[in-house]
């Protein structure tokens, strides 16, 4: 049931970088950002936490993610939605190294299967020519967000064991939208009057993206190991060229597709190898 909502997760942030590529024709990205964080705290005031850890974890957690969605979405001014995804994924590959020098054990056959996974998120990433071409701007700054993304995951996969789960949602949604605003009336980058589509794009990803993405992924890591979540989340990559595919026509070529196989098999790989170990001895 984790791998499955770990799986539904990945497929909404996978459909996510459709039309969050479309809003940034009419709006800026830090501005983007505040505008569906805001609204996505909003969603879980109900569940504000009460003590101070729990604020600075989350806090420390919204940090991260910013700088992630930050140089994620400015690079999607620059490339593609299929690329954008494709070179997110590549998070998943420093994943497991992050973990293990914080002391999280990772085993052989988690290792052999982040290795398929991340040559086919290098296979996905190079193995086209057009929109899927050559290194750019946008591609630069999407891989700074991949490496933010996984020093993510990495604090949130120790965190969320000390308590309630869900207690880290709203701080660090709080947070990006705080930076995102201020960062945004910084820079003079605030677009008004805001447009419909960037009203139904903030508020549809707030909804689809941030709260039910996270409150799956917050409540997957609860029972899974930080490598073995990262390798599920590679599948993002092989979503977000679905997407692309399918609603902005972005195409695939066989290499690309093979890429996608790899991630899957990456995935598949820790769990055919824990088949038949004990409780104890899983991932």
């Amino acid at each position: 049931m984790a791998t499955i909502a770990l799986l539904l997760a990945t497929a909404i942030w996978g459909w996510s970088f459709v039309p969050v590529k479309e809003a940034m024709s009419h709006t800026t990205p830090l501005w983007f950002l505040a505008l569906r964080f805001s609204i996505a705290s909003l969603l879980f005031l109900p569940l504000a936490p009460r003590r101070a850890r729990d604020w600075g974890q989350g806090l420390a957690l919204g940090l991260f993610l910013f700088a992630g969605y930050a140089f994620q979405t400015w690079g999607l001014v620059y490339t593609t939605a299929q690329k954008s995804g494709l070179i997110t994924g590549l998070s998943v590959v420093l994943v497991p190294p992050i973990a293990h020098l914080f002391g999280e054990r990772t085993p052989l056959h988690t290792w052999a299967g982040m290795g398929v996974a991340a040559a086919g998120v290098t296979v996905l990433a190079l193995g086209g020519g057009g929109p899927l071409g050559p290194a750019s701007t946008g591609d630069f700054l999407t891989v700074l967000g991949a490496v933010s993304y996984a020093l993510y995951l990495v604090l949130q996969g120790r965190w969320v064991g000390e308590g309630k789960w869900h207690r880290l949602l709203l701080p660090q949604f709080a947070a990006v939208g705080a930076l995102s605003a201020s960062g945004a009336a910084a820079t003079g980058s605030v677009v008004l009057p805001v447009t419909g589509i960037v009203w139904r794009t903030a508020a549809s990803t707030a909804v689809l993206a941030s709260g039910v993405s996270f409150w799956l992924l917050l409540w997957a890591q609860r029972r899974l190991p930080t490598a073995y979540a990262a390798l599920v989340l590679a599948l993002e990559p092989a979503f977000a060229a679905l997407f692309g595919w399918w609603l902005l026509g972005e195409t695939l070529t066989g290499l690309q597709i093979l890429g996608a196989g790899l991630i899957l098999l990456g995935i598949l790989w820790p769990n055919l190898a824990a088949a038949g170990a004990g409780p104890r001895d899983r991932w």
